[in-house]
C-alpha cells in the first residue's frame, strides 16, 4: 500500500494529538513517521532523548524526526539512519511556519488545520493558512478544533481568514479536558502513550480519523487500539512473578 503522507498545520501545541493519532495508526499496524517541522520543535525538546549526530528517534513503536527544513532534507537525514520514506506507512508532518510551507514539498495525501479558539493562535494562523494557498494549488482542508470552556462563535475564525477554504468533511471538535496537560507532561517525562487514560470522546474522534483515513469502519479502528484479555492477564502474570521474585529474594 502507497505511504500516506499527512500535513499538520496551525501555531498551536499539536505534538500529544500528533502523537496520539500516530499511537493509533500503530494499532493498525502501520509504520508511522513524525516529522518535527515546528519552530520551537516542540518534539524535540519535549519528546526526544537525543544521542549524538541521530536526529530519528523510537518514541514507543513511533519515529520521530527533527532538525530538517524541506523534503530533500528530510529523505538525507533518513538516509543517515538507515531509513527511507518508503519504509514508513504513514508520515505526518507537523509545520507551524510560513518558512516552512514556501519550501518545496510533494502533493499530501491530507491535510488538515489544527486550531482552538486563542486569538492569539488564530490571528498567526491565519497567514499561515493564506500561505499555504498561496503556495499550493488546492484550497481543500480538513479542520481540528479543541475547543475551550469559554464558549464563542465558531464562526469568528471565519471572519478574520477572509479566505475561500474548502473544508473537507466534518470539523472535528475536540472538547476540553482537565487532564490534558497532565497527559502531556506524564508522556513527556515517561516516555510512555497514556492514551488509555484519554476521555472517551477524544478516543472517538480519533478513531473516526483514522476510519476516514484508511476507509474502515470505526468499531474496527476502536477494536485495533482496545487491549486484548489475554494481554491484560499476560501483564498481570508478569507483575504478580516479579513480586514472588522479589519478595523470595
Amino acid at each position: 500500500m502507497k505511504m500516506k503522507l499527512m500535513q499538520f498545520i496551525g501555531t498551536r501545541n499539536k505534538t500529544d494529538f500528533v502523537i496520539y493519532l500516530s499511537h493509533v495508526l500503530t494499532q493498525l499496524d502501520k509504520r508511522v513517521l513524525i516529522v518535527d517541522n515546528t519552530r520551537n520543535e516542540w518534539y524535540r525538546h519535549g519528546y526526544v532523548r537525543e544521542g549524538g549526530q541521530q536526529r530519528l528517534f523510537d518514541f514507543q513503536g513511533v519515529d520521530i524526526l527533527y532538525g530538517t527544513n524541506n523534503w530533500l532534507e528530510i529523505e538525507s537525514s533518513l538516509q543517515q539512519s538507515g531509513e527511507t520514506s518508503i519504509n514508513y506507512d504513514v508520515v505526518l508532518i507537523d509545520m507551524d511556519t510560513t518558512e516552512i510551507l514556501e519550501q518545496e514539498w510533494p502533493v499530501f495525501d491530507e491535510r488538515f488545520y489544527v486550531g482552538d479558539f486563542d486569538r492569539a493562535h488564530q490571528l498567526r494562523d491565519v497567514e499561515l493558512l493564506k500561505t499555504l494557498f498561496r503556495t499550493s494549488e488546492s484550497n481543500e482542508l480538513k479542520r481540528i478544533t479543541f475547543e475551550s470552556k469559554y464558549k464563542m462563535d465558531a464562526a469568528y475564525f471565519e471572519s478574520i481568514l477572509k479566505v475561500d477554504v474548502a473544508w473537507r468533511s466534518m470539523n472535528y471538535l475536540f472538547e476540553p479536558d482537565d487532564f490534558s496537560d497532565e497527559l502531556r507532561i506524564h508522556m513527556q517525562h515517561e516516555q510512555d502513550i497514556p492514551y488509555r487514560r484519554l476521555n472517551k470522546q477524544y478516543k472517538e474522534l480519533l478513531s473516526e480519523i483514522v476510519s476516514a483515513l484508511y476507509e474502515m469502519h470505526i468499531k474496527d479502528v476502536s477494536d485495533a487500539v482496545k487491549p486484548s484479555f489475554f494481554s491484560f492477564r499476560s501483564k498481570s502474570k508478569q507483575i504478580k512473578s516479579t513480586v514472588l521474585e522479589s519478595t523470595n529474594a
